[in-house]
């Protein structure tokens, strides 16, 4: 049982999901699976080692590890239902078999979302859709009991998870989807049938495996598919080339959003950076509206506008939006700003790409402190484009940072660019390890000094803030 508890720890997603009741016929037909048996589910369950009363076990697959193999760890603990791809085998409770688990559980979590009329909005994007996630769900919960995606499960396993959140009571729901490769998110988009898909922005994450900005774009389009079958809309960004120039082509109205673009239905006007965030005039409807957000940075007044958008959609007044965008804080997104110990502490370690970076530097540099060092990891999942998003990423620390501390893949390259920019040699500085830039790090820095801490998620870049702080 030790090896099952130790895998089962590093499996992704790993959760229990309490349904309305459901019949294993009714799965089956969901999942396009053959039943064995009948029985009545109220919960389903990817961890054979946490299986509550009328329990369904999906035994999921990944490139290292078959969960099947503890399909009778799961049933000893009390599964009342298996699912399976292994047709040869038998189990001593129903089952029911199918082509491919994890396809299953989006199919699962897909019929099971059909069940409730509540409006759905689905939010992907190169960067800001987590944040766009937070703003959405909060300005929706100023009307409706909202259900969100939590943390960062926008996947194929995590975001069908929450889909099986929803219940009775679910008034509204927000997923945000992610993705590494085309056709991810055309499974999510089938699994939550999103009323209203939002768009943020198309950058350059995983521009490696999608080959170019133009592919990123077609990547993300995949979140409106089926909108049109639904009555459903689409909410876009404006200042967006690749969208913008293809307005005529979409058969589901669009609400557009944005910053520059004067046509945009939702726009901002009158951006100013303050102590506690940044305040802007939120416009549409030829009307002007004083908001606030507790967040830094222009690049966040674009994710409130496209929450805005979502929000005026489903039918709530400009009162209830604005109040729901003044409450999401750092706290609920993966930047983090705060003081701590007379550093001016700018945190946000859970990914990036160069779109990504270059909006925190701006934020950054905008920062009251006595000096900015720019603690930065390298970007993955770049391909050929690694070395320009490297070095424009350079640039912008030049204009941002006084000190340049680097780790990780490509660190010359944002170097260079950083050189190009103007910061002088000696205040470049590139490591092998977290445990020595710290030490620099606590060597040259200051109580009044502010410090920015982003990277890719392999990077690590928290590990060297800890580090940094003796932890």
């Amino acid at each position: 049982m030790e090896e099952a508890c130790a895998l089962c720890a590093r499996l992704p997603g790993m959760e229990v999901h309490t349904l309305e009741k459901t019949t294993l016929q009714e799965i089956a037909g969901w999942v396009s699976g053959t039943a064995a048996g009948e029985a009545v589910i109220t919960s389903v369950s990817t961890d054979s080692r946490a299986i509550p009363e009328r329990c369904l076990f999906i035994p999921l697959v990944g490139d290292r590890f078959d969960a099947h193999r503890f399909i009778p760890q799961a049933i000893e603990n009390g599964a009342a239902a298996v699912l399976s791809h292994r047709k040869e085998e038998t189990y001593p409770v129903p089952a029911v078999y199918v082509e491919d688990t994890a396809q299953a559980l989006l199919d699962l979590a897909g019929g099971y979302r059909a069940q409730f009329p509540c409006p759905v909005i689905a939010i992907t994007g190169s960067v800001g859709k987590t944040t766009t996630k937070e703003l959405t769900a909060a300005v929706l919960s100023e009307g409706f009991r909202t259900l969100k995606t939590p943390e960062n499960k926008n996947n194929t396993i995590g975001m069908p998870q929450a889909a099986l959140r929803m219940d009775a009571g679910t008034e509204a729901a927000v997923f945000e989807m992610g993705m590494n490769h085309f056709g991810e998110i055309s499974k999510m988009a089938a699994c939550g049938q999103p009323d209203i898909a939002v768009i943020t922005n198309i950058g350059t994450s995983h521009i490696g495996n999608l080959g170019s900005r133009e592919g990123i774009c077609r990547a993300k389009l995949e979140i409106t598919e089926g909108l049109a079958e639904r009555g459903g809309c689409a909410v876009l960004n404006a200042d967006e080339p690749l969208l913008w120039d293809k307005r005529d082509s979409f058969n589901f109205p669009v609400f557009w959003f944005g910053l520059e673009n004067r046509q945009a239905d939702f726009r901002a006007e009158q951006v100013r950076e303050t102590d506690s965030g940044i305040d802007f005039d939120l416009c549409w409807k030829l009307a002007r509206y004083p908001a606030h957000l507790n967040l830094p940075g222009r690049h966040n007044v674009m994710n409130a506008l496209a929450a805005a958008a979502a929000g005026s959609i489903v039918g709530l007044d400009p009162e209830q939006i604005i109040s729901g965008l003044a409450k999401t804080g750092g706290d609920d997104t993966h930047a983090r700003v705060y003081m701590r110990s007379g550093y001016h502490i700018y945190e946000d370690v859970y990914n990036a790409s160069p779109d990504a970076m270059l909006a925190v530097l701006e934020a950054f540099g905008k920062r009251p402190a006595e000096r900015r060092f720019a603690v930065l990891g390298g970007m993955l999942e770049l391909g050929a484009h690694a070395r320009e998003g490297h070095f424009q990423t350079g640039l912008a620390a030049a204009m941002a940072a006084d000190f340049l501390f680097l780790y990780g893949p490509n660190a010359e390259d944002t170097r260079d660019g950083a050189l190009s920019g103007g910061m002088p040699a000696e205040s470049i500085h590139i490591f092998e390890s977290h445990e020595l830039l710290a030490a620099a790090l606590r060597e040259a820095a200051r109580p009044g000094d502010a410090l920015l801490f982003k990277g890719s998620h392999a990077m690590d870049m928290g590990r060297a803030l800890q580090l940094f702080f003796a932890e």
